[in-house]
């Protein structure tokens, strides 16, 4: 249901005393954005729908916002001077429905340590359960070698994967753009690499990227993107590359992303 139509029925069933209007999970899904929490600290932008799915990850979002608040404040404390700390972070949409919700967070400090620090996270929601995708459902077990999670830069529990056979892709598409730098062939052909993924409309596939590399080689964590059609003979999800190819066709992503 496009936003006119939603708008429009939900003002009428305001008017007529009718429940509120609940968007299905199958449609790209309408978002609110939200004051930056500081100057250059982006907030996370909430879903307007209330049905539970939309309610469970609003409420995960307000526990992502106030962990940024509680980042800067830990920033200024350790800084020496509370206006040396910096802090920003920076937050597109990948993903808007059908399906899925996807984030993409980049977030920079420099709070008077040995040298500034920062690093993506990758946010993937279900938008029928409201909860964290699970890529061991989305992902051929054979695909799948490991999951583990982590706490970024400020403290989020981050989801990775790791994958032999994403593994290869990435270094191949890596490969034919340019040469890999020497300083990173080992890191990112490490068998343990660990892999952040999430749906990609814009780039028309599947993004994977490096995660969780220490700050010496971050530099190496180049995203790229596997298209749809390379996907689906391996036997990723139908439904997750029907509702990406789907995001694709309806513009369902943010237009600036990286």
């Amino acid at each position: 249901m496009w936003a006119p139509l939603a708008a429009a029925a939900a003002i009428l069933s305001g008017v007529l005393g009718f429940a509120p209007l609940v968007l299905p999970a199958d449609a790209p899904v309408q978002l609110k954005p939200m004051p930056a929490i500081a100057k250059g600290i982006a907030a996370f932008p909430r879903l307007t729908a209330g049905d539970t799915p939309g309610q469970r990850i609003n409420r995960a979002l307000d526990r992502l916002d106030k962990q940024a608040q509680a980042t800067l404040k830990d920033c200024r404390a350790n800084a020496d001077k509370p206006s040396d700390a910096e802090f920003t972070r920076s937050i597109w949409v990948t993903m808007r429905g059908p399906a899925y919700l996807s984030f993409l967070v980049s977030d920079n400090f420099d709070c008077g340590g040995a040298h500034p620090d920062g690093g993506d996270m990758v946010l993937v929601y279900d938008l029928g359960s409201g909860s964290p995708v699970n890529w061991q459902r989305l992902l051929p077990k054979a695909m799948v070698q490991g999951t583990s999670t982590d706490t970024a830069t400020d403290g989020t529990t981050v989801a990775f994967v790791t994958s032999k056979t994403l593994q290869a892709l990435y270094l191949k598409a890596e490969a034919a753009t340019n040469p890999i730098d020497p300083d990173c062939k080992d890191v990112l052909s490490d068998p343990e690499l660990k892999l952040n993924l999430w749906p990609d409309p814009k780039g028309g596939g599947l993004a994977i990227e490096p995660g969780d590399l220490i700050h010496a080689v971050q530099a190496c964590a180049d995203a790229i993107v596997v298209p749809t059609a390379s996907l689906r003979p391996l036997g990723v999800n139908a439904g997750l590359l029907d509702a990406i190819d789907a995001a694709r066709a309806g513009g369902f992503f943010d237009k600036d992303e990286p």
